[in-house]
């Protein structure tokens, strides 16, 4: 979907990243094709596995990088799974392996300048970090809410921000850079729910879906891979997300570069 702007050449984006559970592996796909498009990323603003990806990147990953390793992490021994109070797992183990495999602190210290959208439990307010530790502000903006554990960070009681922003558009509006939107969340129907865990994330994914819908008038681009066959829990299925996201951006994008 192409929005408020005329073609034109694009040179540098302001990009900004959805939330999607394992659908957020198609963003990595985005990525390496703006790369081959020669589109640079100016800045980066995601929420959930848009957060994990841009962190990823702006820490200087390559997208080949990302999905290597993402193939080759077991993810469910990065969760700690512990009777429920706040959650039924606890960020402790994946807290570790985030800090070792990005070498950064704090948000201001990337590559590339990056958002990541959190909810205030507190508050039920979106809060988009720019500044901070990186740690506790990724993982908060990972928390689906009765998964796993909110964060505590400041003043505030971090939960996934896509219960009030799934596209965070917002913290990119004031540059000039034209933005793209990427939504890998497209509504889906499902046939086969496995277990608790599919449950609680569908039903997320769900309540959360219509609020991205009016904050793509504000991207000048919108790339939306045909994701629908597959389930937020497909990691099993990283090849073919990723794909999906690769060749949907170079689909649209060709007609924004110079030939």
């Amino acid at each position: 979907m192409i929005g408020n702007l005329k073609l034109k050449r694009f040179e540098e984006v302001n990009l900004v990243l959805s939330g999607g559970a394992a659908k957020g592996i198609a963003h990595i796909g985005v990525l390496k094709a703006l790369e081959e498009l020669g589109i640079k990323v100016k800045r980066l603003s995601g929420v959930s596995a848009g957060a994990i990806v841009s962190v990823f990147y702006a820490s200087g990953y390559t997208p080949d990088e990302m999905l290597k390793l993402l193939k080759e992490v077991n993810w469910l021994k990065l969760f700690k799974f512990k009777t429920p109070k706040m959650g039924l797992m606890g960020w402790e183990k994946a807290a570790e392996f985030l800090e070792k495999e990005l070498g950064v602190k704090r948000l201001e210290d990337l590559n590339i300048p990056t958002y990541l959208c959190s909810a205030d439990l507190y508050t039920g307010k979106a809060l988009y970090f720019g500044r901070g530790d990186l740690i506790p502000v990724l993982l908060g903006s990972c928390s689906i809410p009765g998964i796993f554990e909110p964060v505590e960070y400041e003043n505030f009681l971090l939960v996934d921000g896509g219960i009030v922003n799934n596209l965070p558009v917002e913290p990119l509006e004031k540059f000039k850079e034209p933005i793209i939107g990427v939504d890998v969340l497209p509504i889906t129907q499902e046939r086969k729910i496995k277990n608790i865990l599919h449950i609680l994330i569908r039903s997320f994914f769900l309540a959360v879906r219509s609020n991205s819908e009016k904050r793509k008038e504000f991207c000048n681009v919108v790339i939306e891979p045909p994701l629908e066959e597959f389930s937020p829990l497909d990691v099993n299925k990283a090849d073919e997300i990723f794909l999906r996201g690769y060749e949907s951006t170079l689909r649209i994008m060709r007609n924004f570069v110079k030939h």
